[in-house]
């Protein structure tokens, strides 16, 4: 059972559907291992918990990262 896990800021559920499947096709195609039997995890943190530079991305959000965090209300 091979597994890949994914970190990053919080993901939009879209976001993930297209992951799972580009990464996990991916690597089925590359190891002909069956769709079925590769396991793929998201680690997703909240900006609150997440810095660069020093500061923490709830002070000052990435603008170039698009995920659940920054989606219209």
């Amino acid at each position: 059972m091979p597994a890949i896990t994914i970190q990053s800021l919080e993901l939009r559920e879209s976001q993930k559907k297209i992951l799972a499947e580009k990464f996990i096709g991916i690597f089925s195609e590359v190891t002909n291992v069956p769709k079925d039997r590769i396991y793929l995890f998201f680690d997703g943190y909240s900006l609150d918990n997440t810095a660069a530079d020093g500061i923490l991305f709830s002070e000052r959000p990435p603008k170039s990262a698009i995920g659940k965090f920054n989606e219209d209300k």
